[in-house]
């Protein structure tokens, strides 16, 4: 990981355009469901790679899932991205229909450095890009972008920022923390090659889901 002096996410993470409402455009089961593995190689524009499709089966095992209805083509979530001008951009999710939890999110924004979680205490690091931790219920990875973005400052060195919200799960908080991040990386690191940051090249296939001591 980056050693580089963290900032609270309320002052690091950039406004950025809000994603307009899309349909999804796969085809789902009666009622809109689809089984756990077919939305596995579906979801996020089928950028999840195979470990991480396992890892998603694994987090939503015996559930009755769909995709969420706003979930785009990383293509246009990397056009809107370039133009960074509102609050977030969603990407993709995850409905459950069986249950009123919120399922799963992952949404992308811009940040000028690295990102400190509100708390620590049960929160795991990882060896991930520039940054990445997961509390649980949230997981965020940053990586470099120098690609050039009219309305970012070009005097500052900038980051793609992925966040991930959700599910609620049974699993041991420590299952649930890797698998999020497994789920996160892939998505990050298309979008990042989709936006033009250079350093998407470096990135590896898989993520290291080692765990880190909190950064001082």
């Amino acid at each position: 990981m980056a050693t580089r002096t963290t900032r609270t996410l309320a002052v690091a993470v950039l406004p950025l355009l809000a994603m307009a409402t899309v349909s999804c455009s796969s085809e789902k089961g009666e009622g809109g469901t689809a089984s756990v593995p077919q939305l596995a190689q579906e979801v996020c524009d089928s950028s999840l790679s195979p470990a991480a499709r396992k890892d998603f089966e694994k987090l939503f095992a015996g559930r009755k899932v769909e995709e969420a209805s706003y979930s785009s083509n990383l293509t246009k979530v990397a056009d809107e991205l370039k133009q960074a001008k509102s609050d977030d951009v969603e990407a993709c999710g995850v409905v459950l229909s069986d249950t009123t939890d919120r399922g799963m999110t992952i949404r992308f924004g811009w940040a000028y450095g690295l990102v400190s979680p509100s708390d620590t205490s049960e929160t795991a690091f990882f060896s991930v890009g520039d940054q990445a931790y997961s509390d649980g219920r949230n997981a965020y990875t940053l990586v470099k972008c120098s690609a050039s973005i009219p309305n970012l400052n070009p005097d500052e060195e900038h980051y793609l920022l992925a966040r991930l919200n959700g599910p609620d799960s049974e699993l041991p908080l420590a299952e649930r923390q890797k698998l999020q991040v497994s789920l996160l990386y892939p998505v990050l690191r298309k979008t990042a090659g989709i936006v033009g940051c250079k350093e998407a090249a470096d990135l590896p296939d898989s993520p290291s889901l080692s765990t880190t001591r909190a950064p001082q």
